[in-house]
C-alpha cells in the first residue's frame, strides 16, 4: 500500500515540466542550499537500520546486555525475601540467585520516508517529511545456572515434601518451647535440671536463643513451607548452595546452644526442609518471565506505523557565491549559511513495557529543533558542510518500568508506573566533507556527534514504589529510568549521482539525484546507546511547481 503510493507520487511529479535550478552534486547529507522560488523537490528515502549491540558507558556489549542479568534479589521479590529473612537472623551478604540470563537479541527497522521541499522564495524553503516505520525484533532467552543458589520449591510438586518440612519446623519450635520451660523452671528451682546453673548464669543468652529459635522456625516455614503452615515461597535455596549453607549455619548454632542447655529436640539428623534440587529449566524460565515479570515471551515482535512527521523552514542568511552558487561548483572560495527550524509532530507508538525486546515506531511526543548549516567551498572539487543543531522535546506522559539500576532492562511489573517525562536538550555537531568527481558524481563522508542531557522523570502514581538509590519516588531521576543521559559518535560515507548540472546545460534527462549512505555508530563515552548500522538510498526529483 505505502510503496505503491510513493511510486504514484513520484510518477505524478515526473509529469510536471522540469525546469530545476542547477546545483553542484549535493549528495544525500545536509547542506545549506535553498531551492529557487517555485521549485519543488520530492524525496523518497529508504532506510534499513540494524541494531548490532549497544554502548554502556563507553563499553561495547551485546544488544541484549540490559536483559542479561543476575536473577537475584533486585530481579525478584521472592529472592529479596530470602535475603531479608537471613539478614534478620544475623546473616549478612547472602544474595540468592536463580542464575544469570543470557539474551540473544536482534532488532531491525525498515523506514520509508516521503519528503517535499519547496522554494517559497530564493532564500526561504519549506520542508515536510513523513516516515512509515516497520520494526522487527527477535530474542532468545537462556539461563546460565552454573552459579545458581536458588530454584523451584519442591513442595509445589507435592509427594510428601510438606509433611517432612513440618517435621523440621516442629523440631525447632519444640526446642524453643522446651528451652522456655527449662528457663522458667530453673528460675523457680535452681536444682530442677542439671543445666540450671548454666541457664541461670547465661540467662541473657538463653533469652536470645529462644527469640532467635522462634524467628528461625518462622523463617523456615515462610521460605520452604510446611504442612498446615503454607506452601512457602516459589523459589527456595538450592541444595548444597551457599544460601542453604547460611540457613544450616543458623540451625547448627541453635542446635549447639539448645544441647548445652539440655534440650535435644534438634539433632544432626534434623537438617533443613527440602531445598531445590536443580536450577531452573528453560520451561521454568519462560514461566518465570510470564508470572514473575508479567512479560511477554522472547519470541518475535513486529510493528508498523506512521512515525514522527517533520515540518520545517530553511532560511538562507548569506551566500558569498552570489551567481556562482547555482552552478555545479564555485570557482573560488566561498561560504553559504542557512538556519533551519523544524517542528516534529510526534507519531508512532512507544515500546510496550511488558515486551522487553519491543521497539517503538516513533517518539510519541512533539519536539522542536533549530539547526545552523554552513557550506564552505574550497575549490570546484572540494567543499564541506558544518551543522550545529539543538533539539528539545515536549513534556509527555507514558508508562514505563523503573529499574533500580541503570542499564538493567529486566524489570518486574511491580515497578511499572505512569510517569511524566520532560526531555532534556540534545545537541548535535555534524561535519561533512565532499569531493565532486565530475558533473554527475560525488563522494562524501560525515562525522556526527550527539549529546543529550538527563530527562526529568516524575512518577504520577507510584504507591509503594521503591526509588533508585539517592532519589525519592517523586524526584526527577532521569537516566535511571529512560535512560537518556548519553552521547554518541557516528561516521558515514556517501555516494551521489546527479543530473542537475547536465540538465542546466540543456542536456536531455530527468532532473534527479540518487544518493547512497552507510552510517554506523562508532563510539560513546556516556549512557546506554544502541550501536546502529544504517544503509540509506535516497532519490530526489526536481520540478517547477506554482512558480515562474
Amino acid at each position: 500500500m505505502r510503496p505503491t503510493f510513493l511510486a504514484f507520487a513520484l510518477a505524478a511529479l515526473a509529469a510536471i515540466p522540469a525546469a530545476a535550478t542547477a546545483q553542484r552534486v549535493l549528495g544525500p547529507t545536509m547542506d545549506a542550499t535553498t531551492l529557487r522560488r517555485g521549485t519543488l523537490r520530492t524525496m523518497i528515502l529508504s532506510e534499513n537500520i540494524l541494531l548490532r549491540g549497544r554502548w554502556n558507558d563507553g563499553n561495547a556489549e551485546p544488544l541484549g546486555g540490559g536483559l542479561s542479568a543476575n536473577l537475584g534479589p533486585d530481579a525478584h521479590a521472592n529472592l529479596g525475601g530470602i535475603r531479608d529473612l537471613l539478614g534478620d537472623l544475623g546473616v549478612a551478604d547472602v544474595s540468592p540467585s536463580l542464575g544469570a540470563t543470557r539474551v540473544d537479541l536482534r532488532q531491525r527497522l525498515a523506514v520509508t520516508r516521503l519528503g517535499f521541499d519547496y522554494g517559497l522564495t530564493d532564500r526561504v524553503m519549506l520542508r515536510v517529511q513523513a516516515p512509515f516505520v516497520r520494526v522487527r525484533a527477535e530474542g532468545q532467552l537462556r539461563l546460565d545456572g552454573s552459579m545458581a543458589t536458588a530454584g523451584i520449591n519442591p513442595i509445589l510438586n507435592g509427594t510428601g515434601v510438606s509433611a517432612s518440612n513440618r517435621a523440621v519446623v516442629d523440631a525447632y519450635s519444640n526446642a524453643v518451647a522446651a528451652l522456655t520451660t527449662r528457663r522458667n523452671e530453673c528460675a523457680l528451682n535452681a536444682a530442677a535440671h542439671p543445666e540450671c546453673g548454666a541457664i541461670i548464669a547465661e540467662v541473657a543468652l538463653v533469652n536470645a536463643a529462644i527469640t532467635r529459635g522462634s524467628q528461625f522456625a518462622a523463617a523456615l516455614s515462610s521460605v520452604y513451607g510446611a504442612q498446615g503452615l503454607g506452601t512457602g515461597l516459589r523459589f527456595v535455596p538450592l541444595a548444597g548452595s551457599s544460601v542453604e549453607a547460611a540457613f544450616a549455619g543458623v540451625g547448627n548454632a541453635l542446635r549447639g546452644d539448645f544441647t548445652r542447655w539440655g534440650v535435644t529436640n534438634v539433632t544432626d539428623a534434623t537438617g533443613l526442609p527440602l531445598g531445590a534440587q536443580v536450577p531452573l529449566t528453560s520451561t521454568e524460565l519462560e514461566s518465570l518471565l510470564a508470572s514473575g515479570f508479567a512479560a511477554q515471551p522472547f519470541r518475535k515482535a513486529t510493528r508498523q506505523d506512521l512515525g514522527d512527521v517533520d515540518i520545517g523552514v530553511t532560511v538562507k542568511l548569506f551566500d558569498t557565491f552570489a551567481d556562482d552558487s547555482v552552478r555545479r561548483a564555485a570557482n573560488r572560495f566561498g561560504v553559504r549559511h542557512s538556519v533551519g527550524l523544524t517542528y516534529r509532530r510526534g507519531g508512532g507508538n512507544f515500546d510496550i513495557p511488558d515486551n522487553f525486546i519491543d521497539l517503538g515506531t516513533g517518539s510519541g511526543h512533539d519536539a522542536i529543533a533549530v539547526q545552523s548549516i554552513t557550506d564552505v567551498s574550497i575549490s570546484d572539487k572540494w567543499w564541506a558542510t558544518v551543522g550545529l543543531g539543538w533539539a528539545r522535546g515536549a513534556a509527555h506522559e507514558r508508562v514505563i518500568r523503573v529499574p533500580l539500576v541503570s542499564g538493567v532492562d529486566l524489570i518486574g511489573a511491580d515497578r511499572q508506573v505512569p510517569v511524566r517525562i520532560t526531555p532534556a536538550t540534545m545537541l548535535e555537531l555534524r561535519v561533512a566533507p565532499r569531493w565532486t568527481v565530475n558533473d554527475y558524481n560525488g563522494i562524501g563522508a560525515e562525522w556526527r556527534f550527539r549529546s543529550r542531557g538527563e530527562d526529568a522523570v516524575v512518577a504520577l502514581d507510584a504507591p509503594g514504589l521503591v526509588p533508585p538509590p539517592g532519589a525519592s519516588v517523586n524526584d526527577g531521576y532521569g537516566a535511571m529510568n529512560t535512560p537518556s543521559n548519553s552521547n554518541e559518535h557516528r561516521f558515514a560515507w556517501t555516494l551521489a549521482y546527479s543530473t542537475l548540472a547536465a540538465e542546466s546545460r540543456g542536456k536531455a534527462g530527468l532532473p534527479i539525484e540518487i544518493g547512497y549512505t552507510h552510517e554506523q555508530s562508532v563510539g560513546s563515552s556516556r549512557g546506554v546507546v544502541p550501536r546502529r548500522w544504517e544503509d540509506r538510498i535516497q532519490i530526489r526529483y526536481y520540478a517547477r511547481f506554482l512558480g515562474r
